[in-house]
């Protein structure tokens, strides 16, 4: 005879396992490089993603997930622009859900590291600077000097095009933009994909 308690114990359980749907911007670490993707949902086991880089099953991956460390796995199945990752690991609760107040999981849209000349466009005067770093919603740039902040700008980059953006904040050396629409998934994808560009200012 089945235990009513221990039935709503177990779907209490799956619940608590279930997927998370989401579409958030993730970071994804391959054997080819590291490039964005949608998040369709999450489980502490796993991920479905949306990605336009290729994979195959069985590659290890990692997986940053809302601005976390990566979370390393394997690539479970593909199909299509659309791939399974099964972590080595279960993910923490508050990871996945995102859970504001924990200081160790940053809610910032990932990064992608780059290098590569670009040009900042303050009041109609061009400056030459380096792109650094650049996500869907933000950037950082440097030597184009101190530039005080909600300054309104735009940045220009080869494959990424014009991008209208605010000064965050400002350093000696770095200044941190801020972009009111979001790059496209689908430009961030291909511009992060096309390493030549992204890092054509190193040596």
């Amino acid at each position: 005879m089945n235990d009513p308690q221990a039935t709503v114990t177990d779907r209490r359980k799956a619940r608590d396992d279930r997927l998370v749907t989401t579409l958030l911007l993730g970071r994804i670490v391959a054997p080819l490089g590291d490039t964005v993707c949608r998040i369709r949902n999450l489980s502490q086991g796993g991920a479905k993603i949306e990605i336009r880089a290729p994979l195959a099953v069985g590659d290890p991956v990692s997986v940053e997930l809302r601005g976390t460390t990566l979370v390393p796995g394997t690539v479970a199945w593909v199909s299509g622009n659309t791939a399974g990752v099964a972590f080595a690991a279960p993910v923490e609760r508050d990871m996945l859900l995102g859970h504001a107040g924990q200081e160790r999981f940053k809610q910032r849209s990932p990064r992608l590291e780059a290098e590569c000349p670009a040009i900042l466009r303050v009041a109609g005067h061009a400056h030459s600077t380096r792109l650094l770093d650049i996500g869907q919603r933000g950037a950082r740039i440097g030597g184009a000097g101190n530039l005080a902040r909600d300054t309104s700008v735009r940045l220009e980059a080869a494959g990424l095009g014009h991008i209208a953006a605010v000064v965050r904040w400002s350093k000696p050396d770095t200044i941190g933009l801020f972009f009111p629409e979001p790059i496209p998934f689908v430009t961030l994808s291909a511009w992060s994909q096309d390493t030549a560009t992204r890092f054509s200012a190193r040596g």
